[in-house]
């Protein structure tokens, strides 16, 4: 593997790891996010749990606020049977932060990476062809 895409990749989870971490679903949350494209992880106790990808931050963190719309969402809502989406945002707020980086080209393989690099603390664990695959042979698990 190229030791510049290794550093590039490395740096990425260097940006988002100590990028502003916002409570979910604060006063405007919307409102914070620009309409760009990114990457982005949710934090549990300074514990990465979520990695995603997407090409609109904004309409993404909308997506977030529904359990139909989000797999994390969705998952959290499982494990806590919430009996409303109120009881669930509030239950998201007070547990979860999200922290994000701006990035226009290469937002699958730097969510790749992180998946693999965190997937001992993700909800989000890689998929059989990211573990069996040779493109990310390299990468150690955190």
């Amino acid at each position: 593997m190229n030791t510049n895409i290794q550093n590039i990749l490395f740096d990425y989870e260097k940006r988002l790891s100590s990028s502003q971490r916002y409570v979910l679903f604060q006063n405007n949350w919307k409102n914070i996010f620009p309409d760009y494209s990114g990457v982005y992880v949710i934090w549990e106790n300074e514990k990465p749990i979520y990695v995603g990808e997407t090409s609109g931050l904004k309409s993404r963190m909308s997506d977030l606020m529904r359990p139909i719309n989000h797999a994390f969402t969705k998952k959290i809502d499982k494990k806590i049977e919430a009996t409303s989406l109120e009881e669930l945002r509030r239950y998201m707020n007070t547990n979860y932060k999200l922290s994000y980086i701006s990035i226009d080209l290469g937002r699958s393989e730097i969510e790749e990476y992180l998946i693999l690099r965190w997937r001992k603390t993700l909800i989000n664990k890689p998929t059989t062809r990211l573990l069996k695959g040779t493109q990310y042979f390299w990468v150690k698990s955190v």
